[in-house]
């Protein structure tokens, strides 16, 4: 969604705008991150988020994002 399009949204109330701007702000400086660094947090992520029974390529990418912390 673009800036202007977030902004322009009159059934969106000031603090949905401010939510979507951040948003939109964070994915903007991730692609904007070295892909080393992308690579790090990404093995992080996932680390973090898998648990102990698990085997790593049967866990998908999904199911770790939804364990991961807000």
């Amino acid at each position: 969604m673009k800036l202007k399009t977030i902004w322009t949204m009159p059934a969106c109330t000031l603090r949905e705008k401010l939510h979507r701007t951040g948003e939109w702000s964070m994915r903007g400086i991730a692609h904007r991150l070295p892909a080393r660094l992308k690579y790090w947090v990404f093995i992080d992520v996932g680390a973090a988020n898998i648990r102990s029974d698990e085997i790593v390529p049967d866990v998908r990418y999904t199911e770790i994002l939804q364990r991961m912390e807000r």
